[in-house]
C-alpha cells in the first residue's frame, strides 16, 4: 500500500537524493514522527538487480558488516526502505576536525576492512565476477578511452598499452580477498555508537588484498583531508589490522596505479555525461598519479603527460583540471 504521493506507508514526505552512477534512484523519507529512512527505487528494467542487491545486503549483515538495515520492500513494485545512516558521510565527518586529528578519527574506517579480511574467498557467493587480471585490464581500457581519447583527444600509444597489460597481469598474482569494490569516504558513515557504516556494497567481489584500502586512502577527499605522512601511518595500521602478508608495500604501489588510472577513466566518463561533481576529484587523482607513475617505470610519455597536467592545473586560477594537455 502507498500514500497519495507514491510513498510506502507510513512514510509521508520525501526529498530526492543525488546518487552516484547507478540506475537506482534514492530519496530520504520521513514519517509523521520525523523518523527518516532511505527509499531506493529500481526501474522495471533492473528488477533482477534488486533481488541480487537484497541478497548481497543480507549476506553482509549476516557476516557482521554494518550495512543499512532493511525495513520494508516490494520486488514487484521495485522499491526498498533502508536504514538512514544520515546526511553526513565520512568525508564530512573528517572535515569537522583539525588536520592533526584526522588520522586518529579515520582509524575506525579500517575496521570493516579488517572484518572482510577474515573471510575466505569461498565464503562469498559469486554475484560478481572476480577482479582478476583480465577485468583489471578491461578497467584500464576506460582510462585509455575516456581520459586519453575522449577528454584529452590523444591516442593511447602501443607503449602505454603494453605497460597497462603488464600492470594488470602482475596484479593477477596478488593474494585475493573479499573486497567491497568501491570503498571510499563517501560510502562510509560514522554511526552514533562510533561504528563505521558501509553503503554501496552491491559490487562486493574477490579482488587483490590491498584494493579497498588503496581506494580509501588514495581517492576522492582523503588526499585533501589527510596529509601523506598520516596516510602512511594509516596504511601501516591497515597492514597490521588485516595481517597483510609480506610484500604488501609493493602490491599497494601497483594496485594504486591500476585503481588510480581506472578511477581517472571513470571520472572522465561521468563528467562527460554532465556529472560535474567528479571534476575536482579528477585533478586530485592526476596529482596522485603524476608522482606514482614517475616511480613505476611507466612510459615516459605517460609520466610527462600526467606531470604536465598536474603542473598546469596548479597554475590555473581555480586549481581545476585542464581540458586538454599542453603540447
Amino acid at each position: 500500500m502507498a500514500t497519495e504521493i507514491g510513498l510506502p506507508v507510513p512514510w509521508t514526505r520525501h526529498e530526492v537524493l543525488v546518487g552516484d552512477a547507478s540506475h537506482r534512484r534514492y530519496a530520504r523519507i520521513w514519517d509523521r514522527h520525523d523518523q527518516t529512512a532511505i527509499l531506493v527505487r529500481y526501474p522495471e528494467t533492473v528488477r533482477k538487480q534488486m533481488v541480487r542487491d537484497l541478497e548481497v545486503r543480507a549476506w553482509c549483515e549476516a557476516k557482521g558488516l554494518r550495512v543499512p538495515r532493511l525495513f520494508d520492500h516490494s520486488i514487484d513494485d521495485g522499491w526498498a526502505v533502508l536504514e538512514d545512516f544520515g546526511a553526513h558521510d565520512a568525508e564530512a565527518f573528517l572535515e569537522r576536525f583539525p588536520t592533526k586529528d584526522r588520522r586518529d578519527r579515520a582509524l575506525p574506517f579500517l575496521d570493516p576492512l579488517a572484518h572482510l579480511a577474515r573471510f575466505e574467498s569461498s565464503d562469498l557467493p559469486s554475484w560478481n565476477p572476480p577482479l582478476d587480471g583480465e577485468r583489471m585490464r578491461w578497467e584500464l581500457a576506460g582510462f585509455e578511452l575516456w581520459f586519453l581519447r575522449h577528454r584529452l583527444d590523444r591516442l593511447p600509444s602501443p607503449a602505454i598499452g603494453r605497460w597497462l597489460d603488464e600492470l594488470a597481469e602482475s596484479i593477477e598474482a596478488h593474494p585475493k580477498r573479499v573486497c567491497h569494490r568501491d570503498y571510499h569516504l563517501n560510502n562510509l558513515f560514522v554511526l552514533p555508537d562510533g561504528e563505521t557504516g558501509v553503503i554501496d556494497y552491491q559490487d562486493i567481489l574477490i579482488g587483490p588484498d590491498t584494493y579497498d584500502a588503496v581506494s580509501l586512502l588514495g581517492e576522492r577527499g582523503m588526499p585533501r583531508l589527510v596529509p601523506e605522512a598520516a596516510r602512511e601511518r594509516l596504511r601501516e595500521a591497515w597492514a597490521g589490522a588485516t595481517a597483510a602478508s609480506t610484500g604488501w608495500i609493493e602490491r599497494w604501489r601497483m594496485v594504486s596505479l591500476q585503481r588510480g588510472l581506472k578511477v581517472l577513466g571513470t571520472f572522465a566518463r561521468l563528467t562527460a555525461t554532465g556529472l560535474n561533481v567528479y571534476e575536482p576529484w579528477i585533478g586530485a587523482q592526476i596529482d596522485e598519479l603524476s608522482a606514482q607513475t614517475a616511480d613505476a617505470n611507466a612510459p615516459s610519455e605517460l609520466v610527462d603527460l600526467l606531470l604536465n597536467l598536474s603542473r598546469r592545473r596548479h597554475r590555473t586560477k581555480d586549481g581545476s583540471d585542464p581540458e586538454v594537455a599542453p603540447d
